[in-house]
């Protein structure tokens, strides 16, 4: 694990215009470090390291996060023990109970913080729903950044029939996001000739999110 990051999202591509043709070709995260951690982060292991680097109150007992997560107790406490021997999450005894929460003084956390985005289930919430692109972007975008009370911003690019679908695809997704890890979540749904548009008028606010971090959990 002796890589250096070398970017978490892609610029823009004056050469190519099109979100869909251009997602395909920018995703790297920490070249070089992304694939020992993970092919360290199990599946498990993943969606436990999500919930403890997103959520706004850690640390947290083993009980709450497997319940979060909705894996067996003795499957999450694998997970834990797996993070915590691998130095990204640190364990602490409140009312003698175990709790735990990311370390964020080991060299590793940015890159599992950017990893728990990356694997972040945006596709869960959404069955059936062809996701093209996926970003979190903003403050809470950033390891160490944003606050417990932050908002969690999301940009996604989906098909829908018309507006109703939606907002009830945003207020899913919210929903969802919100109840695992106890902040806000702000959902962006846009159609895919939206965002091509908006990528083609240099839109502040999708440019401002195509500087996130690609998520690609659950995504095909």
């Amino acid at each position: 694990m002796n890589g250096q990051p070398s970017q978490i999202a892609c610029a823009t591509k004056d050469s190519d215009r099109s979100i869909l043709r251009s997602l395909a070709e920018c995703y790297t995260i920490y070249s070089g470090s992304i694939e020992s951690i993970g092919a360290m982060l199990a599946r498990s292991v993943a969606a436990v390291n999500a919930l403890l680097m997103l959520h706004a109150d850690v640390p947290l007992p083993l009980a709450k996060v497997a319940q979060l997560v909705g894996q067996p107790y003795a499957v999450t406490a694998s997970a834990l023990k797996t993070l915590e021997k691998r130095g990204l999450a640190v364990r602490s005894t409140r009312a003698g109970q175990d709790e735990f929460a990311p370390n964020r003084d080991s060299p590793y956390y940015p890159m599992a913080y950017a990893t728990a985005l990356v694997d972040l289930p945006v596709a869960q919430p959404l069955p059936g729903q062809k996701i093209y692109a996926a970003y979190a972007y903003g403050s809470l975008s950033r390891p160490g950044g944003g606050s417990p009370g932050s908002d969690l911003d999301l940009m996604l690019v989906v098909r829908f029939r018309d507006e109703e679908a939606r907002a009830a695809m945003a207020s899913d997704l919210a929903l969802f996001l919100s109840g695992r890890l106890h902040r806000p979540i702000d959902p962006w749904i846009l159609a895919p000739k939206e965002a091509d548009d908006l990528l083609r008028e240099q839109d502040p606010h999708l440019v401002e999110a195509l500087k996130g971090v690609r998520i690609m959990g659950g995504l095909q």
